[in-house]
């Protein structure tokens, strides 16, 4: 097991310091020929030695793996996951307890929950978990060498990520004095994502917006004014495509690889500090995650590829994920993840300041000429001016704005609200 084992819920007779005093006070009495003393005494320190050696060697060898459920789920959907737990060693374990603390958004949850109690609160809270709901299953005696199968049921509540990183396995000896605690190691963790909620979509705005692409290649497209590079002809190649340049010097046949890009492709770029100004709107915020997220699996069904590109948020890094080498998975697990930045305090005039987004600009103006269309999302476009996205890289030539509320448009972009994609059509 993971080193840096806690025995705080041990009593405290095993304690280092009491098992000190103990001996020592049992080699006084010995030496001051108080046998009856120095028997007690040394009883109760071999007992308790005995009870913590118990424990300590009871968590060694101990493996605790998952597996069973998708790497993402949608809200209100349960699942299953299946732990494999394994006493690797000749000692058996007289009682086993699986920890689960919960991420603070309680995204997903076990069937198996209770309010922590008030000795957990503070750890809890040092690892950022919820301190509202903890999950456990207990596990029956474990032989030698021997291995249980468990099944527990989650259920998805809302959007958000959880990882098993902060799971705790609880053991201790036959005496009930010691209860040891260790973590999981970290390298068996697995992350599951719950995407935001899929609601009626209608796809019409990006396809009308897209370039015809030749079937069968899903729009992926080469640019013949971007040679990427050269290689070796072959007898399949096409004529157009040898460098007749090299030919001329003297060089062997060779032919142009061009750059790919993908006209028919949609990238979608997802300004979420629009909607945590001073006045947040959460559940604004999660309408428009849920429409974003549900045009993009109804794009897939298209066979339309799309991008996306989110700011840095709270306390991560800008997303630049770009249709060439993502999949709609990793869009979704994304936007199941993405936190936008809080706003900022002025110290100056102590009044609240809206965070900009932090996007990570360079890779979104290097692939403009692979894409087929971008689309802006913000909550209006009273929150656009100083947007460097719009005012410095993205002209309404290769982006479209779309905004949460039914705005007027913004310059000279095509202006949609967000809400109109919905199949009841609502865009008031």
């Amino acid at each position: 097991m993971s080193p840096a084992p806690s025995f705080r819920r041990s009593s405290v007779l095993v304690s280092l310091p009491v098992l000190g005093l103990l001996l020592l006070g049992g080699v006084l009495a010995a030496f001051f020929r108080q046998e009856r003393l120095a028997f007690v005494l040394m009883f109760v320190f071999l007992l308790a030695g005995a009870s913590r050696a118990w424990a300590a060697l009871a968590a060694r060898k101990v493996s605790v793996s998952v597996s069973g459920a998708a790497r993402g789920m949608l809200p209100g959907e349960e699942v299953r996951l299946e732990l494999t737990v394994r006493n690797d060693k000749f000692l058996p374990l007289v009682w086993l307890e699986l920890f689960f603390p919960l991420s603070r958004s309680l995204c997903l949850t076990p069937e198996e929950s209770r309010k922590p109690d008030d000795w957990e609160m503070l750890g809890l809270e040092e690892m950022g978990a919820s301190t509202q709901l903890v999950g456990e299953k207990r596990c029956s005696f474990l032989l030698w060498y021997e291995t249980a199968r468990l099944s527990i049921r989650w259920r998805a509540n809302r959007r958000g990520v959880y990882s098993s990183a902060g799971w705790r396995l609880r053991t201790g000896d036959g005496f009930g004095l010691t209860q040891i605690d260790c973590p999981l190691p970290r390298e068996e963790a697995r992350q599951f994502a719950v995407y935001p909620a899929l609601v009626e979509v209608r796809p019409d705005l990006f396809l009308r917006n897209l370039w015809n692409a030749d079937t069968g290649t899903r729009g992926v497209m080469e640019d013949v004014t971007v040679i990427r590079s050269t290689r070796d002809y072959q007898t399949s190649d096409s004529l157009r495509r040898i460098n007749w340049r090299l030919t001329a010097r003297g060089l062997p046949l060779s032919v142009n690889v061009y750059e790919d890009i993908l006209p028919k492709s949609v990238h979608f770029i997802f300004d979420g500090e629009s909607f945590s100004g001073a006045h947040p709107r959460p559940e604004e915020l999660e309408d428009a995650l849920s429409i974003l997220a549900s045009e993009l699996v109804r794009l897939e069904g298209a066979q339309v590829r799309c991008g996306l590109s989110l700011s840095a948020g709270r306390g991560g890094e800008a997303v630049n994920l770009f249709a060439l080498s993502s999949t709609t998975e990793d869009l979704l697990c994304a936007l199941a993840a993405y936190e936008p930045a809080e706003p900022v305090r002025d110290t100056d005039g102590g009044q609240i300041v809206d965070q900009l987004p932090d996007f990570d600009a360079a890779p979104l103006v290097r692939s403009a000429r692979g894409v087929g269309r971008f689309y802006y999302i913000a909550y209006s476009t009273a929150c656009l001016p100083g947007r460097a996205l719009l005012t410095r890289y993205l002209d309404h030539t290769c982006a479209s704005i779309l905004t949460y509320r039914n705005d007027k448009p913004f310059g000279e972009y095509e202006t949609v609200c967000l809400r109109s994609l919905k199949e009841d059509g609502y865009g008031g």
